[in-house]
């Protein structure tokens, strides 16, 4: 067994102490899920020193098993109040911009899937920050029912895939880097008040 099934394994004994169901997909790699709902999972695996979620996230280095295991744990919403992952602004402004940069034509369908990916891991990672400072919003009132039916909007959006042929996965991915523009900017706002 080499470092990267130990650590691994190390990784799988604190996400089960976290409450997270975990199912191996390989030696290095596994499936957390919250214990009730396996909808809400997080491919993790171990490669180069650190954990890379399925959207490419990072998510702790080896030897970071008890902190790695928390943030995952947070992923799939099988404990809350521990520390988020960071918000890496410049990574998501890059991808948006690719996404809207597209333009006319005929862009790559690898091109696009992979931007799909990209924008529905930065709206993964986004979407429970914003929602956690919509909670501050007065209860019932117009502002939160407008902010809640946003987002609930965007996650349905996130859900859509790319559908069939070049010009729906196009529309799809621009709207979800709209969307991934909406969330940051939110985020933003949040962080400088």
């Amino acid at each position: 067994m080499d470092a990267r099934n130990d650590s691994a394994a190390i990784l799988a004994e604190h996400l089960q102490s976290n409450g997270v169901a975990v199912a191996w997909t390989d030696a290095t790699a596994l499936s957390a899920s919250h214990p009730l709902n396996s909808a809400a999972c997080e491919d993790v695996t171990a490669d180069d020193g650190c954990y890379v979620t399925s959207y490419g996230y990072e998510v702790g280095q080896y030897g970071d098993e008890r902190e790695t295991a928390d943030r995952v744990a947070y992923l799939v919403g099988a404990r809350t109040g521990h520390e988020s992952l960071p918000v890496d602004v410049e990574a998501i402004g890059a991808t948006i911009r690719r996404a809207l940069s597209l333009g006319s034509g005929r862009p790559d369908p690898d091109a696009l899937i992979e931007l799909e990916e990209e924008l529905r891991g930065h709206i993964a990672l986004l979407l429970p920050e914003v929602r956690g400072t919509a909670r501050q919003l007065r209860p019932n009132s117009n502002e939160a029912h407008r902010l809640q039916a946003q987002l609930d909007g965007i996650e349905r959006q996130t859900g859509q895939g790319l559908g069939q042929g070049t010009l729906s996965a196009h529309v799809q991915v621009h709207q979800l880097a709209r969307d991934c523009q909406y969330l940051l900017a939110r985020h933003t706002a949040e962080i400088q008040r």
